[in-house]
């Protein structure tokens, strides 16, 4: 760590019982210096003082952490991908080997945009080719709070952005400035709280077994050291079916080259295990 961050990391562990050693050293020091710009402070030491003395400034810091922000077809490269080639094919496979269900897990998925963005395609799919055939997305959080928005279903129009406005039309509901989502992509989704760096397992508990085709684990890892990324990566990887498809995004996609994944479509952040 450098010195400013072991420092805050320190105090926050001691007085305050906080661990943030998990999180990236480049991360962590973004997280202080919009924490400092937020206060109008412009000294480390005034405010280290100010952290020392002030539990509700180390909970905001903590908190700071907690990267929730997210937008529905975040990255429309990889949900081109997804709608034109990989769902298609996946539903293709199950056909032709007489299977029923595809199995997704939405890894990290904040308030719940990413697994909802999914339930669209496949809504859209299923609806076009009146296939007899299930999906299951298993979206997980660490944060309960933002699983409950994701049950909720309701959106402020910023994160809309890069739907279409079919889309925005045929799946959501405008009430002033809130956007909600239609019922019936809930028949898709299945929202719990799972922590990806515990040892509470390699795969949700909701899911049972894994075996999932497709694993979203998308704007997660930089936010963590290297050996955080690797536990990550096993949990996700040993839930993979064969052939199974991992999902990251557009910074990440060297880490996943370095952990023995090849991209599957240049540029698409989509991989599979080499």
């Amino acid at each position: 760590m450098t010195g400013e961050v072991k420092i805050v990391s320190e105090l926050l562990f001691v007085s305050h019982g906080m661990d943030v050693s998990k999180f990236d050293d480049s991360f962590l020091r973004k997280s202080l210096n919009k924490r400092m710009s937020a206060l109008g402070i412009h000294s480390f030491g005034e405010y280290y003082l100010y952290l020392q003395t002030n539990k509700s400034e180390a909970d905001a810091f903590f908190n700071s952490l907690n990267i929730n922000f997210s937008e529905f077809f975040r990255n429309p490269i990889t949900f081109a991908y997804l709608e034109q080639i990989i769902f298609p094919a996946l539903i293709e496979k199950k056909r032709k080997n007489k299977q029923k269900e595809i199995r997704i897990w939405s890894a990290a998925c904040a308030a719940g945009q990413e697994a909802i963005s999914m339930a669209i395609l496949f809504d859209e799919i299923f609806e076009a080719l009146r296939e007899n055939i299930s999906c299951r997305i298993f979206a997980t959080d660490i944060n309960n709070e933002e699983l409950e928005n994701a049950r909720k279903g309701a959106y402020i129009s910023s994160c809309l952005g890069k739907t279409t406005l079919r889309r925005v039309n045929s799946y959501f509901t405008k009430l002033g400035d809130i956007y909600t989502v239609s019922s019936k992509l809930y028949k898709y989704l299945e929202f719990s709280v799972f922590d990806l760096l515990t040892d509470q397992g390699s795969c949700p508990p909701t899911s049972v077994y894994g075996n999932f085709d497709l694993v979203f684990c998308s704007n997660l890892l930089f936010y963590y050291k290297p050996e955080y990324r690797q536990v990550i990566l096993e949990k996700t990887g040993n839930c993979l079916a064969p052939d199974g498809y991992l999902i990251t995004g557009d910074s990440e996609r060297e880490i996943l080259k370095g952990h023995n994944y090849k991209e599957v479509f240049l540029n698409s952040g989509v991989f599979r295990r080499q």
